[in-house]
């Protein structure tokens, strides 16, 4: 156990979890996900896949990455399949000690409910799955950083939806100044069961040489227990797992880039599997969307009929929560109606509660 890492130790045994220097132990993480994206960038192969074996060795990873798992994230107190959840610094100390690279087993499927009023699935991985998911995640995650579209926002460092958002607005704003293009028309595409249906391989070959393919392929095909029955997954990445949002936009790479080679003037932005595009007709769309059924379809993914359309900004669409609509001339941005009701509710519900109590 490294002395740069803990305050004190005996013969490389962390003993107490107070011990660790975690300000030392994010800036040795910090400065490898640095070098990894660095690597990616210049185009530095070996060198990439051998600071990213280091990062899935590096006992500051695993410290930082417990940590995360047991004690920061909201799901610390939800048990897997094994039911074990881990909450005390003495059993923290004990999973470093004895941590090793645990084989992918079922996540357990639990479901949440909806706006809409019908449940979505999750996938609830083991704690010890969890964290060999964030241990991974922080050797692949600044390889792709390096790499993703520049109009990708949806779980990436330092964007959100409000910067998803943003880019429609200039798009469709027109601000010659600031890049704008006057667009009018948006294609407001859905893809049907995404998490559920992307092919494994379209994530698997995109990721072909890196060190831990073979047990990311496991997660994705460890399946899930569901009352006490075992359903294996041929297809999707789970929600629910902490690696799932990078594969997801790992799985949609690419998207963009297709688009502008069919037409460079049209403009897309996507959060995660939500996506619009942009142009100055309808045909543009129109042509395009054929385009875009048939590279999804290649990721075993098809557009939702019912739910994709084309619009003008006069008419408005909705998109990350939010409405977007022309009106006398100027494009207004507001919240939008359904989660605003359903804000109220859950606000008058809350406050209920608390004044019964």
């Amino acid at each position: 156990m490294s002395n740069a890492i803990l305050i004190n130790g005996d013969n490389g045994q962390l003993e107490d979890w107070s011990q660790v220097n975690w300000r030392k132990a994010y800036k040795v993480v910090k400065n490898l996900r640095c070098r990894i994206f660095r690597a990616r960038k210049l185009g530095q192969w070996k060198q990439l896949r051998r600071l990213q074996k280091l990062m899935i060795r590096s006992l500051s990873n695993l410290l930082l990455c417990v940590r995360q798992i047991t004690q920061v994230n909201d799901g610390k107190q939800t048990a897997g399949i094994d039911k074990e959840v881990i909450n005390t610094p003495a059993q923290r100390v004990k999973l470093v000690n004895e941590w090793k690279m645990p084989k992918a087993v079922p996540t357990k499927r639990v479901y949440i409910p909806k706006p809409n009023g019908k449940k979505r699935p999750l996938g609830i991985p083991t704690v010890r799955d969890r964290v060999a998911q964030a241990i991974v995640k922080n050797s692949l995650e600044p390889e792709w950083e390096a790499a993703f579209e520049p109009n990708s926002y949806g779980f990436r460092c330092g964007r959100s939806c409000h910067d998803a958002i943003g880019q429609c607005y200039l798009r469709l704003r027109g601000d010659s100044e600031k890049g704008g293009t006057h667009d009018k028309w948006v294609l407001d595409a859905d893809i049907k069961g995404f998490f559920d249906n992307i092919a494994h391989e379209s994530i698997l070959n995109m990721i072909d040489s890196h060190p831990k393919k073979e047990l990311i392929k496991g997660w994705l095909k460890a399946g899930f227990i569901d009352s006490g029955v075992h359903n294996l997954t041929e297809t999707g990445t789970p929600q629910g797992g902490v690696i799932s949002p990078l594969l997801a936009n790992i799985g949609l790479h690419g998207l963009e880039k297709h688009i502008k080679q069919c037409n460079p003037k049209l403009g897309i932005i996507r959060y995660a599997d939500d996506f619009v595009v942009t142009a100055k007709d309808k045909e543009s769309l129109e042509e395009v969307l054929i385009q875009i059924k048939q590279w999804l379809s290649e990721r075993g993914l098809e557009i939702s009929a019912e739910k994709t359309r084309i619009v003008h900004i006069d008419n408005g669409f909705n998109f990350l929560g939010f409405n977007l609509r022309q009106y006398k001339g100027k494009l207004l941005t507001k919240p939008q109606k359904e989660k605003v009701l359903i804000g109220n509710v859950l606000y008058a519900v809350k406050t209920y509660s608390m004044e019964s109590k």
